[in-house]
């Protein structure tokens, strides 16, 4: 059966995005050594799930790097992976999604996920998409969290688990730092 791997940036504090959406906090933290980490990550996946407000942040910008000479090598890498991936969109609003490979999930999220996890391949992989997260928390979907925890707090934001009803009991199976003061938490569920 194939893990669904929910990879999110976060503050210190909890925080996956200012409380406009922004993001701008994890950039200065960025370097090759995130990158090459990232990419690795990426490779061992082959379907990204994906909520309507990622989507429409990170399509036309994967879908211009196709063509892009610009850049390290992890980053053509990492292109080429995700506009060759699966994608599978969650969302109630878009009507058409045009990223290669991409698809609006047709199904409720349960059953969704549950043919995904049951088909052949590698891992599902959730970028960002704090609401599909937190559907995917509320109905015990996720496999596994990977907190990449920058080294910063904001005074205001969006939670990553903010209105849980339930406690998730989690087993940490490893962590990484990175020089830049990143540090990757990963977070097995504990069911039952």
């Amino acid at each position: 059966m194939r893990k669904l791997v929910v990879s999110m940036n976060v503050t210190l504090n909890g925080y996956m995005a200012g409380p406009h959406g922004e993001l701008d906090w994890h950039t200065p933290y960025w370097d090759n050594e995130l990158s090459r980490a990232v990419t690795q990550q990426l490779s061992n996946a082959d379907t990204l799930l994906l909520g309507r407000v990622t989507y429409n942040a990170i399509a036309p910008y994967w879908q211009a790097q196709q063509t892009s000479q610009f850049g390290a090598r992890e980053d053509a890498d990492y292109a080429d992976m995700i506009n060759r991936y699966e994608k599978v969109v969650f969302s109630k609003t878009l009507k058409n999604v045009s990223w290669h490979n991409s698809r609006l999930a047709s199904r409720n999220i349960g059953k969704e996920i549950t043919v995904l996890k049951k088909s052949e391949g590698k891992d599902l992989l959730v970028y960002g998409s704090g609401k599909l997260v937190a559907a995917l928390s509320k109905l015990r979907l996720v496999d596994e969290y990977r907190l990449w925890v920058y080294p910063v707090a904001l005074n205001k934001g969006r939670a990553l688990f903010k209105n849980l009803r339930e406690e998730l009991g989690m087993q940490p199976t490893n962590i990484s730092v990175f020089e830049s003061g990143v540090v990757l938490m990963c977070y097995e569920m504990k069911f039952g």
